[in-house]
């Protein structure tokens, strides 16, 4: 009997949780065994879900970064024989440390270099380098004063497009509003989150500087996300998803799959990676690639691919580049959420504190 490989996946968004679900469940199925992964899991958080997806768990520090977390995790590591960790906290600054890692027998799976990483983290860099020959980007401007958004929004508003707003540098729609010139009264009655009055743009943005936003054009075709799963640069698989409504369609789309293919090339990725794309006259154009797994994985998962499988396998060389799982298309996706009960109390509810925004403290 082959003894498994150990994979510890460290702190990360809530959908690695359901990457892992997955990669055990299809061990199950297979009745092997001789799995060739045994799963562990660290989290600063003892509730989170990636802690009870995983066969094992270790509780991170918390607020452990830079150097004194990659040495918490490769002591970790060692001590416990783990042969691979896919990083998700501090990949940036870990992929510094893959030497460090190698040198004790533990494969450090990080997405791309260092400073690839960083560009594609800050959105500004990485459209001032992007190719337009992979995909087209919409017009953009970057500001970081009144003066630089005054001169952004004269230079973009001759287009006849919405413009919108968001910061170079974040996650998921934090920060991103739609400007509206005049306020519409039907959005703000209907709820709206995601519109702002060019007046209420013009005094959030008066201080003398802030972090980088960008000022874009609003495309108002159809939205696509791609999830991909690639290795040293080389596309293992990619699913193209739609967004509508509530659900999503996972298409058929081989333009975006050889966009992903070169995207992979481009930066050299290895593991999940992501992209979004906004239609305008019907031609996908380029918004951002994220070096991570989407918080909408779980959506691309239900077309037969199991992404955390083949990037792992492409790591540990276990990988048949000619026997690679079809992707299915042409259905749609709806997501359940779902409750999970954890036994116990947290120490602030046992104390007795009261948080009245349903929070922690």
């Amino acid at each position: 009997m082959t003894s498994p490989t150990r994979v510890l996946l460290n702190k990360n968004f809530s959908v690695t949780a359901a990457q892992m679900t997955a990669l055990m469940g299809a061990q199950a199925a297979a009745g092997d065994a001789d799995a060739p992964y045994e799963l562990w899991a660290s989290h600063s958080d003892p509730a989170n879900g990636m802690l009870a997806a995983a066969s094992h768990t270790l509780l991170e520090p918390a607020g452990l970064l830079g150097d004194a977390y990659a040495d918490w995790l490769l002591d970790a590591c060692v001590q416990r024989g783990i042969g691979v960790l896919w990083a998700g906290k501090e990949r940036e600054w870990l992929a510094d440390h893959q030497g460090r890692f190698a040198a004790q027998g533990v494969q450090l799976v990080v997405p791309a270099e260092r400073h690839i990483q960083e560009k594609l983290d800050h959105k500004d860099a990485f459209l001032e380098d992007w190719d337009p020959q992979i995909l087209p980007i919409p017009r953009w401007q970057r500001f970081t004063t009144p003066q630089e958004f005054g001169a952004a929004y004269a230079a973009l508003q001759g287009s006849r497009r919405r413009l919108c707003i968001k910061p170079a540098q974040g996650i998921y729609a934090s920060g991103f509003r739609i400007l509206e010139d005049p306020p519409s009264l039907d959005g703000f009655l209907g709820g709206s989150l995601y519109t702002m009055s060019l007046a209420a743009a013009r005094e959030l943005f008066s201080a003398p500087q802030f972090p980088p936003m960008l000022l874009m054009e609003v495309l108002e075709g159809p939205e696509r996300s791609v999830d991909c799963v690639a290795w040293e640069g080389r596309l293992i698989r990619a699913v193209v998803r739609r967004k509508f409504g509530v659900g999503q369609v996972i298409e058929d789309r081989p333009d975006l799959t050889e966009a992903a293919r070169r995207i992979a090339e481009r930066y050299g990725l290895s593991g999940i990676f992501n992209f979004q794309t906004k239609d305008q006259a019907g031609a996908a154009n380029m918004l951002e690639i994220n070096a991570r797994a989407s918080g909408g994985l779980r959506y691309s998962m239900a077309a037969g691919v199991d992404f955390l499988r083949l990037g792992l396998d492409a790591a540990t060389g276990r990988l048949d580049w000619d026997a690679l799982p079809t992707v299915q298309t042409g259905f749609q996706v709806y997501e359940d959420k779902a409750v999970r009960v954890v036994p116990g109390l947290p120490a602030w509810a046992e104390a007795g504190l009261h948080t009245p925004s349903g929070g922690r403290p």
